[in-house]
């Protein structure tokens, strides 16, 4: 409250201090027009009018600007509104004086205390709009180039370094130096450009070399960095790392696109993870998608979950007619509805409709089919946690295999156009019960093609970023805290993707379906583990206390160090849209599907070994030490590991 108090006394000060000059100014320029009228020798008797008319056109031209708004306006952010009210402002003070002076004159002629030639007040008036406009944009300029004074303290701004400097690099300058990301002080931008060497923007020398940022940040004391580079040529991960690497916080310029698809302008923010990985942002043409999903009837399985929700709000903004979220979470459903409702309006309460249930629940799966007869069905419901379905075998069939058959036919017999299945690398030679869970419900899609009309397909990709589940949160949650960082082995790699692009790419592949593909999602290259580990302890770790150690704890059952996107004999082919490749699926016939599910269904109800029974069922389910081999025991000197890792970053 002090606080508050003392800057609305250091306001009013301002202010004060605002009026007083715009007075000495005003009666300044009309000292000075009368000068210039009278060839700098004016008669004693126009002096004398001076004085008279003083007061008059102090009152009339300070008002106005008062009534414009003048003194309301922060004088780092003079712009050409404040020209607009300075120039109006001060032609209504003119005015109003010549007005006094000609209304005096008529009354009482020769004995005018006001009379003042013509021409006298248009010099005024351009005098002081001249004078005054000049003073608002000095401030302005004194401010931005960092300037100690009244208004502006810049003792203990934070000194910024741009790179790139291109259009996007140009525009974050302007906005430091119009003062819009807070108290920042510009001081360098740095290019590769050689045509940009000894230039400058708005003040600020353009460096060469962002190879050269490290040593750029030692040698002028930066405490911030913005990477502004809007089209790169290259990845622009090693940049960032780079840039981070400095101890310097660090954020990024990122463009916003018009509808016509081109970046017109931007906004910074600060590096996340996937920054870190590499996975650039892209922006998919969702045109066809858009004509493929508008004015259907779409009921998504698991709306509530990650993958799920990102899928409803993108399926939202291609007005669908009917969007059925079916989940067995009443609360993550009923979030998302006023998640959806306040981004959409009203609209949402005729669109989206809501159904709690289990996939495992036929009948109720029949009535929702019943009500609603949707003509796409994205199914993205599963177990997928792989250490917990280790543990609960029976749970991970009932629920991804019988929940993805109970949902397909569902979508068969009533009709539906087009039935999309999420699943995952993890299917692909699995060393775990979900991801033999998952293959067993790609076979089931797989064979179901040849049984109807219905357009049965399956998407595969891997990890998501920030999912419910993901090791990303979880590691969060562990540098947060102080550490350690629990990893299982040093040697671990995964592929990651966002789960925004994750979501568009499932829609992507979804318009495209024809039926009986198996859509492969290009997951970029793989990270290993341990790196995007010491990245996150990087960007999240805080300088101020002790390092953040990485301690590994061995791999967990049913993992393995490496996922695949494909099998060996599953060769893939490109599609009209980048980043999505049919590989080729496995022929099964439907006799075969049903031999799998009674031989499921009877080690269920004899409550059999279930994870035996399905690597009988599923020749290419190996135990992980099949896959991992030796590679898969945890080095003795891992702990050493943890400590020179912790070390490194001190």
């Amino acid at each position: 409250m002090t606080e508050r108090k003392h800057s609305v006394k250091k306001k009013h000060w301002q202010t004060a201090a605002l009026v007083l000059l715009d007075i000495i100014l005003t009666n300044l320029s009309m000292i000075m027009a009368l000068q210039i009228y009278s060839d700098m020798h004016p008669p004693e008797a126009h002096l004398i009018h001076v004085l008279h008319i003083a007061p008059v056109l102090t009152l009339a031209t300070v008002g106005s600007l008062f009534a414009m708004g003048l003194y309301r306006n922060l004088l780092r952010y003079a712009s050409i509104d404040t020209l607009v009210q300075v120039v109006t402002g001060t032609l209504i003070g003119t005015g109003v004086s010549y007005l006094v002076s000609l209304a005096t004159y008529t009354l009482y002629r020769e004995v005018n205390i006001f009379l003042m030639p013509r021409p006298v007040y248009l010099i005024q008036w351009l005098l002081s709009a001249f004078m005054i406009g000049a003073s608002r944009f000095s401030f302005r300029i004194a401010g931005q180039a960092g300037h100690s004074g009244l208004w502006f303290n810049k003792k203990h701004a934070r000194r910024v370094m741009v790179v790139g400097a291109g259009w996007a690099g140009a525009q974050v300058l302007r906005d430091l130096l119009a003062g819009r990301y807070g108290d920042c002080a510009a001081v360098l931008a740095v290019d590769d450009d050689p045509g940009k060497r000894n230039t400058s923007i708005g003040r600020v020398p353009v460096m060469l070399g962002t190879d050269k940022v490290e040593e750029y940040a030692r040698q002028y004391g930066i405490d911030e960095i913005i990477v502004a580079i809007a089209t790169p040529q290259h990845d622009l991960t090693p940049l960032i790392h780079k840039c981070m690497s400095t101890g310097c916080h660090v954020r990024v310029f990122t463009t916003l696109q018009d509808p016509s698809g081109s970046a017109t302008t931007g906004k910074v923010r600060d590096v996340n993870i996937a920054d870190l990985l590499g996975r650039a942002e892209t922006h998919l043409d969702m045109t066809e998608v858009r004509h493929y999903f508008e004015g259907k009837r779409v009921l998504v399985t698991g709306g509530g979950g990650s993958i799920g929700s990102e899928l409803c709000r993108q399926l939202m903004g291609f007005i669908p007619s009917q969007l059925v979220l079916y989940d067995m979470s009443e609360n993550y459903i009923y979030d998302l509805f006023f998640e959806l409702k306040e981004k959409y309006g009203e609209i949402v309460k005729n669109t989206v409709k809501l159904r709690v249930g289990s996939i495992r629940d036929p009948e109720t799966l029949n009535r929702v089919f019943d009500e609603f007869k949707p003509e796409i069905v994205i199914h993205a419901a599963a177990h997928k946690h792989v250490p917990l379905m280790e543990d609960s075998p029976e749970q991970a069939v009932k629920n991804n295999v019988f929940g993805t058959y109970n949902v397909a036919k569902c979508a068969m017999e009533h009709g539906a156009e087009r039935f999309v299945m999420i699943s995952t690398d993890k299917a692909v030679n699995p060393t775990n019960v979900m991801g033999a869970s998952k293959r067993m419900a790609e076979i089931i899609i797989e064979a179901l093609q040849k049984q109807g009309k219905t357009q049965f397909t399956a998407v595969r990709f891997g990890n998501v970023l920030g999912s419910n589940g993901s090791v990303v949160p979880l590691f969060e949650r562990q540098i947060r805290a102080g550490g350690p960082v629990t990893l299982t082995h040093p040697d671990i790699i995964r592929y990651f993707m966002t789960i925004p692009e994750a979501a568009s790419l499932v829609l992507q592949a979804a318009s495209i379906a024809k039926g009986g593909e198996l859509f492969v999602l290009d997951m970029g290259k793989p990270v290993k583990i341990q790196e995007l580990a010491e990245r996150m302890i990087q960007l999240y770790a805080d300088p101020k206390k002790p390092p953040v150690e990485i301690v590994y704890t061995g791999l967990r059952p049913g993992e393995k160090l490496y996922e695949e996107l494909l099998r060996d004999e599953e060769n893939s082919t490109a599609t009209s849209k980048e980043k999505i490749f049919i590989a080729k699926p496995e022929q099964v016939d439907w006799p075969q599907v049903e031999a799998m599910l009674a031989a499921l269904q009877q080690c269920l109800d004899e409550h059999g070994d279930m994870k035996a029974c399905m690597h009988r069922i599923l020749p290419s389910f190996k135990e992980p030490k099949e896959i991992n081999g030796d590679r898969g025991n945890l080095p003795t000197d891992a702990g050493a590991k943890a400590s020179a890792a912790g070390k490194s970053r001190e």
